[in-house]
């Protein structure tokens, strides 16, 4: 397609700097038909944080990237806490909360944005001045000490070198000029420049990008608000409607087809040794006081059954299969008993809803899964589809026998499957 031979011709760095730049022109120019529609300045506001928000959960859906839900959190949090009144700020709020939870990030921001608050007075504004300002210089220390706990420095960074470098300049550019025009904005111009600093820190970088992304577009459209009575013209705004459905058609891969992700591991470098891939090394299960290292399990070659593992004792991952904690469903296999005794996957069937497994990863990571449900199927029906079958976000299937104990066959009649998913 006409994209992706685009995308080819100026290189994966340019593009994803491309895409950003579409990002933010199409947020602009969503502000200035906003303005024609006389819509107010806080519902504009609103629909511009959506707007940049939505198209990045879009762009990193279909590949490997941050879930732009924390921004999505954020910008409604932002649109309740405008409306004012006691139950909209509570909700606000828990949003926020929620907020930092998806994107522990933006935790950074928050307190940087509540800081500098207080020096005006919008808040804290009973203490004597020097104390408020205290409070907002003070404010910096638990900020970098939240950016510092999030930092992994073995870890690589996610990001092309060009793209935290175009978005401090972009963040930088839009905060100075804020700072000296529109003076109510500085508490949210010192939040962005502590987001643009965690661009930089291997870890949250990834995290910060879509937040750093939003927060520039608003302050862009609002600086941008000077010039609107120039593109308030009818032609200019077709002009500027069409551009919004170009940028988003750029940006989109269900529109574009497969092109770069924004967000992905650096190519290695000429000679470089291949990483060893990422597999599941250990799992525990508290219900059940199960916890150990796990094998690799392989498809039986004939009947293509998941082979048991060799050690009754412990519990194995389907090697073919999905990484615990990658899109798409792990399976985590185990006897129930042997003729030494109960296996590790004994009491399995004892599982209810909220029960949590955990699976600790070779790259380090440790990914939680809650129990949904426990189902017992006949051997001969093994829902194969609803195990393996592909879905929308990391899950887990725990698989033993179960039943009734065939003496002839040797076997057991049925299977024992838990389902779970990412906490």
């Amino acid at each position: 397609m006409l994209v992706d031979g685009f995308y080819g011709l100026i290189g994966d760095d340019a593009a994803a700097v491309v895409a950003l730049g579409a990002t933010v022109a199409a947020g602009v120019l969503l502000w200035v038909l906003a303005a024609r529609l006389s819509v107010s300045p806080a519902a504009g506001a609103a629909v511009l944080a959506l707007y940049a928000s939505a198209v990045l959960v879009v762009d990193v859906a279909s590949g490997p990237g941050v879930d732009g839900t924390g921004v999505l959190l954020l910008a409604a949090a932002a649109t309740l806490a405008v409306g004012g009144g006691v139950v909209r700020h509570g909700l606000a709020i828990a949003l926020l909360v929620a907020a930092v939870g998806v994107i522990p990030v933006a935790a950074v921001g928050l307190i940087l944005l509540l800081g500098a608050m207080a020096v005006p007075g919008a808040l804290l504004h009973r203490l004597p001045r020097k104390a408020r300002v205290a409070v907002g210089f003070g404010a910096v220390v638990p900020a970098a000490a939240v950016a510092v706990a999030l930092a992994r420095p073995a870890e690589p960074a996610a990001l092309p070198p060009l793209v935290p470098a175009v978005l401090t300049l972009w963040g930088l550019l839009v905060a100075g000029v804020l700072w000296q025009r529109v003076t109510w904005l500085r508490p949210v111009c010192a939040a962005l420049v502590g987001l643009v600093a965690c661009l930089w820190i291997p870890g949250p970088d990834g995290d910060a990008v879509l937040v750093v992304v939003a927060t520039s577009a608003l302050l862009t459209a609002v600086a941008a608000e000077d010039i609107s009575a120039v593109l308030a013209r009818r032609v200019l705004v077709a002009v500027a409607a069409a551009a919004v459905a170009g940028a988003t058609v750029l940006l989109t891969p269900a529109v574009s087809g497969e092109r770069p992700a924004l967000l992905r591991p650096p190519a290695a470098a000429p000679g470089a040794a291949a990483a060893a891939p990422v597999r599941p090394v250990a799992v525990s299960i508290p219900a059940l006081s199960v916890a150990g290292p796990l094998e690799e399990l392989v498809a039986d070659a004939d009947t293509g059954e998941l082979a048991a593992p060799a050690d009754p004792a412990r519990a194995g991952w389907y090697a073919a299969g999905v990484v615990p904690g990658d899109r798409g469903p792990a399976v985590i296999g185990g006897h129930v008993d042997s003729r030494s005794g109960p296996g590790v996957f004994f009491r399995l069937r004892t599982l209810r809803p909220g029960d949590l497994v955990d699976v600790t990863r070779s790259d380090g990571r440790t990914v939680r899964f809650s129990v949904i449900a426990v189902a017992l199927y006949p051997k001969d029906r093994f829902p194969t589809e609803a195990v393996y079958g592909p879905t929308s976000g990391p899950e887990l299937r725990l698989v033993t026998c179960g039943g009734t104990f065939d003496r002839s066959a040797r076997s057991y009649d049925d299977n024992v499957v838990v389902d779970a998913a990412l906490v």
